[in-house]
């Protein structure tokens, strides 16, 4: 495997990184245009060093193997998303997928997500970001999350009332975002917008995840 090109190709395969897709999740890493990065995978160009070791952290490869084939291509431990700066990361997904996403943890391949970004210490590994759409959880005093904010969902922390939550109604193909509440048993999903009804439910709803943060574009 001489060509650099080739090498590339062998780690994205390696990290679960989709063909599809790979040339505008590099640029989005090295932050380069995706013209930049197709070149890259079709053996036309070879990335400066420091996009070449964002590329190599990211696909737990060895620098020097991926620039110049030299040694294991691995390195030792397992391969996780992580940025350069060696903090976890987590995909921007679509509503649709939130929604196909198991208990378990939903088998998405970074370079599948619409984008990665960086969570805190101590984020479960099946975390994700989502973008939020509508209006009915912007409130008119107090906590409020409006439309475009991005919200960190936790499929791992508990759902107690009064967490906001992303949760899947069984009559819908995508999640809905509210605030959990449990009054005397019965369950309950409350937009902070008070202009919307709050919904009961039971077997009809599946909690996918816990918000444990959000963060507004200004």
């Amino acid at each position: 495997m001489d060509e650099f090109s080739d090498r590339l190709q062998h780690a994205l395969e390696a990290a679960g990184i989709k063909k599809r897709g790979a040339g505008a999740m590099l640029a989005r890493l090295t932050g380069t245009t995706p013209k930049a990065s197709s070149k890259w995978l079709n053996g036309e160009a070879v990335p400066r060093k420091e996009s070449l070791e964002v590329i190599a952290d990211r696909c737990g490869v060895r620098a020097e193997w991926l620039e110049y084939g030299i040694g294991p291509m691995k390195v030792s431990g397992d391969v996780e998303a992580v940025n350069y700066r060696g903090q976890r990361m987590a995909p921007v997904i679509s509503w649709v997928q939130a929604g196909d996403w198991s208990e378990a943890c939903d088998p998405l391949q970074p370079g599948d997500g619409e984008d990665w970004i960086a969570v805190p210490p101590g984020t479960g590994d099946c975390a994700f970001w989502l973008r939020v759409v509508g209006d009915s959880m912007t409130a008119p005093a107090g906590v409020s999350v409006p439309e475009g904010s991005l919200i960190l969902v936790d499929p791992e922390i508990p759902a107690d009332s009064g967490r906001l939550v992303v949760a899947k109604l069984t009559d819908s193909s995508e999640v809905t975002f509210k605030k959990l509440v449990i009054d005397g048993g019965q369950k309950f999903l409350k937009p902070l917008n008070p202009s919307y009804p709050v919904l009961p439910i039971n077997s009809n709803c599946r909690i996918v995840g816990v918000v444990v943060e959000s963060r507004q574009q200004l």
